[in-house]
């Protein structure tokens, strides 16, 4: 599908690297083959951060998250909240769906890519209200929905059993992928860490065996239209 360059393709993330860390390679290769691709970022803010000891503006947040995009080829991208990183499930759920009906409206995607909820709050508040964007409506048709996956899955309950199993070949573009996620310089870990450049890779390798690549990035799939 993506090969054919046909395809409108919206991404919502939490926070700036998860769309490296759960789509970098999809954005490479969709970019690459000219579909319309769009990441909508839910959250940026006055973090702190345990690794760093110290807190990190905005402005470096969404320079790290611009840098990372256009690297692998996407000028498309939106901000929701430029203060609510880490407390989005403050914001009133239906401001947060508001948003996500407008992107959906003015986008026109045929396919959209979501979080997999987590532990973490932001991720749930995003999932949750995407979720409830896409409900069935009229003159809205999507030929794919599906949720993307980070290392720190790992750590969830409840897991998500009732849904298919996407996976794409990533094994050309595993490489922009992990360097990808080095422009967001503010939040690499060390090596043992689960989103670490060396386990991101790790992680892709994973998938591949899994599916017979050498490097893979699994979606879970919610919704998928025969045409």
């Amino acid at each position: 599908m993506l090969e054919s360059g046909n395809e409108r393709i919206l991404i919502f993330v939490p926070h700036a690297d998860d769309e490296v860390l759960g789509c970098g390679g999809l954005i490479e290769k969709a970019c690459r083959h000219g579909n319309e691709v769009k990441v909508v970022l839910a959250s940026v803010g006055n973090a702190f951060f345990w690794h760093r000891e110290q807190p990190l503006s905005p402005q470096a947040r969404k320079q790290e998250f611009m840098e990372a995009l256009h690297y692998l080829g996407c000028q498309n991208m939106e901000i929701m909240f430029d203060d609510k990183e880490n407390v989005l499930d403050t914001v009133p759920r239906k401001e947060l769906i508001t948003k996500i009906d407008t992107c959906l409206d003015q986008f026109k995607p045929t396919m959209v890519f979501i979080p997999y909820p987590s532990y973490h709050q932001d991720h749930q508040a995003l999932f949750e209200a995407c979720m409830a964007g896409l409900r069935p409506v009229p003159d809205r048709r999507y030929n794919l929905i599906a949720m993307y996956e980070y290392p720190l899955i790992v750590w969830q309950y409840p897991k998500l059993n009732d849904v298919g199993e996407l996976y794409l070949d990533i094994s050309d573009t595993i490489d922009k992928k992990v360097e990808a996620l080095r422009k967001h310089q503010s939040q690499l870990r060390e090596a043992r860490h689960l989103i670490s450049p060396e386990s991101v890779m790790q992680w892709a390798a994973k998938r591949g065996m899994e599916s017979g690549m050498a490097y893979a990035e699994k979606y879970h799939l919610l919704k998928a239209m025969l045409l």
